[in-house]
């Protein structure tokens, strides 16, 4: 497990420095550069070059980068131009919303597609199987910021049940906090559940031939118990697989779903960012939420060594399957 936990941690670092390189590359690659970007292109060459100066524009790319990278390694990630605000305070402020969206999602639907996965498999060659392929086939194809409209009709605006926007820390009002997350949560979640059902019931079904569940059942048990006590572990696998080539979109779900239910998360910051031409916050709020993706997949690749011996025993690889 040593060796595992080494593995993951190096491919975190070695992922996240080169991560950073090509977000600072692609910002200096747009039309023009980072001073025109945020002044526009009818901004006067004096103005110009006041602000090269002001935020060393003018310095080699090599200087620039280390002096943006280590500014982020001492929380200082620089000042907005136009609002005038420290960059690293205002996404430290947000970055709890946007990770407790994310995992909260995550972890729901790990949840839904390991039961609804495996009740299809148990019932694959009934209507209820049938009926499950059927529902995360719709499932798949509606997209989160759809849905989340639709619950803000529903149940906040035709029902009342639900707040249709904004956001209660959870430490203030853990009540009014725990309502204001219902509706993004599900409108991420519902369609990651869909997609992780398919991999959960194909995975299940591979676990449901093998020779330890006809052991199982041999002895006594029913294919449902044998199911659920011996082969929901081997059926997370490709959970976890799944869920961690899907940790992007969820993150790019959020960053869309916050502006739905206008929620002061990264996502929120992010679009006012770009729309303002605050290039310095892209920047560093596109290298905070790539951070937050490696992450996640650093507790992944952790998951998979907890989940399956080999992968530990194997010094932190994969077996092929």
């Amino acid at each position: 497990m040593i060796r595992v936990l080494a593995r993951a941690m190096s491919s975190l670092a070695i992922s996240a420095f080169l991560g950073s390189v090509v977000v600072f590359l692609l910002l200096r690659m747009l039309k023009g550069d980072v001073a025109t970007v945020i002044l526009g292109q009818t901004a006067t060459r004096e103005s110009l070059e006041a602000l090269r100066d002001e935020m060393g524009l003018d310095a080699p790319l090599v200087q620039q980068y280390w002096n943006w990278i280590s500014g982020v390694f001492r929380g200082d990630m620089g000042t907005s131009y136009a609002a005038e605000f420290d960059i690293a305070h205002e996404i430290w402020t947000r970055v709890p919303l946007t990770f407790t969206l994310a995992i909260s999602s995550l972890i729901l639907s790990a949840i839904v597609s390991l039961v609804i996965g495996t009740f299809s498999a148990i019932h694959a060659k009934d209507w209820r199987g049938t009926w499950v392929d059927v529902l995360s086939q719709i499932g798949i194809a509606v997209p989160s910021f759809w849905l989340g409209l639709l619950m803000v009709t529903l149940f906040a605006v035709e029902l009342g049940w639900l707040p249709a926007g904004g956001y209660v820390p959870l430490t203030e009002d853990l009540g009014e906090g725990l309502k204001s997350l219902t509706m993004p949560v599900l409108a991420l979640s519902i369609p990651l559940s869909a997609v992780l059902v398919r991999y959960v019931r194909s995975g299940m079904l591979e676990v449901l031939d093998e020779d330890f569940i006809r052991t199982a059942q041999a002895k006594g048990l029913t294919l449902t118990r044998a199911a659920w006590r011996h082969g929901v572990r081997n059926a997370s696998i490709p959970l976890v697989t799944v869920t961690i080539l899907q940790l992007g979109s969820l993150l790019a779900g959020a960053v869309v779903i916050e502006n739905v239910f206008t929620l002061p998360g990264l996502g929120r910051m992010l679009v006012v960012a770009v729309g303002g031409r605050e290039a310095l916050s892209v920047q560093s709020l596109t290298l905070v939420l790539m951070l937050m993706i490696l992450t996640l997949n650093f507790l992944m690749d952790i998951a998979y060594g907890l989940l399956d011996p080999r992968i530990r025993s194997s010094g932190g690889s994969a077996p092929i399957t």
